[in-house]
C-alpha cells in the first residue's frame, strides 16, 4: 500500500470513531464505540485476507500467539474489554481472571524490556488454549494472524530468538495496525489517556480499582506507572 493510501486507511478509521465518541454520553456509550472500532477492524482484515488471497493457518484452541509475555494496548481498549468481562463473566470468573491479571502484572514488573520480550506467559483470559474474552480482544490480538502455525510454535520455543521471522502477512499487518491506530487517535483528540499499557498490568487495575474508568473519562491517566508498556527509550534519551 502506498503512503497516502494508508493515510486515508488511518483517517477514515479515526473520522469514524471521532463521530461515534461525538455521540457518546456514557462510559457504556464509550465502550460501544470502541467495540464497534473493533468490527470495523475485523472487516477490513477480511478484506485484505480476500485481496491478497491470503491463507491463514490460525485455529481455535492454538493459542501460542497468547503466550507473548508483552502485549500492548490503549486505555479505551482495556477498559471496553474489563467492560464486557464484568458483563458476561460469572462472578468467580471474574475473580479468577483478576487474580491472574495481578500474578501476571507482579511477574512482569522487575523485567526490562528484553526480557518482557523474551517471555512466554499465558494471557490471563487464556483458557483451554482459547481466549476467554475474545469479541472484546484489544486490537492487537486481532491484527496478529499468521500464515504458517510452525512459525509461531518455533518463537513459542525458542523466545529468545527477537530476530526470528515472523508469520504475519506484512501488507495486511501494516495496513490492520495504521488503521487500529487510526482509531486510537480519535481517542486521544477526545482528550483521553494517550498512554500505551501492558495489557496484563492494565486490565488487573481496569477489574480492580472502581475508579480508574472515572480518571480515564476524566481525562487523567488511567492507569498506574507500574502499568505502563515498556518501550525503546527515545534516540535522545
Amino acid at each position: 500500500m502506498t503512503r497516502e493510501s494508508l493515510l486515508e486507511l488511518a483517517t477514515t478509521f479515526r473520522d469514524a470513531a471521532a463521530e461515534d465518541l461525538r455521540r457518546a454520553e456514557t462510559a457504556d456509550d464509550v465502550h460501544a464505540v470502541t467495540l464497534r472500532a473493533h468490527a470495523r477492524l475485523n472487516g477490513l482484515e477480511a478484506q485484505l485476507f480476500a485481496d491478497h488471497k491470503v491463507r491463514v493457518d490460525c485455529k481455535a484452541g492454538c493459542g501460542t500467539c497468547c503466550h507473548l509475555g508483552k502485549i500492548d494496548a490503549r486505555a479505551h481498549e482495556i477498559f471496553a474489554l474489563a467492560d464486557w468481562i464484568t458483563r458476561n463473566f460469572s462472578g468467580e470468573d471474574r475473580a479468577a481472571a483478576l487474580a491472574r491479571a495481578q500474578a501476571h502484572a507482579a511477574a512482569v514488573a522487575p523485567l526490562t524490556l528484553e526480557q518482557h520480550l523474551c517471555t512466554v506467559r499465558a494471557c490471563p483470559l487464556l483458557r483451554n488454549m482459547s481466549c476467554s474474552a475474545h469479541p472484546a480482544r484489544p486490537g492487537v490480538c486481532r491484527i496478529g494472524h499468521s500464515t504458517d502455525v510452525r512459525i509461531c510454535e518455533r518463537a513459542f520455543q525458542n523466545p529468545d530468538d527477537l530476530a526470528a521471522k515472523g508469520g504475519s502477512h506484512a501488507e495486511s499487518k501494516l495496513a490492520m495496525t495504521v488503521a487500529s491506530d487510526g482509531t486510537s487517535f480519535a481517542f486521544l483528540e477526545a482528550g483521553l489517556d494517550k498512554t500505551v499499557y501492558d495489557l496484563g498490568s492494565a486490565l488487573a487495575e481496569a477489574l480492580g480499582d472502581p475508579t480508574a474508568q472515572a480518571r480515564w473519562l476524566a481525562g487523567e491517566r488511567a492507569f498506574s506507572k507500574a502499568a505502563i508498556a515498556k518501550q525503546e527509550p527515545a534516540a535522545n534519551e
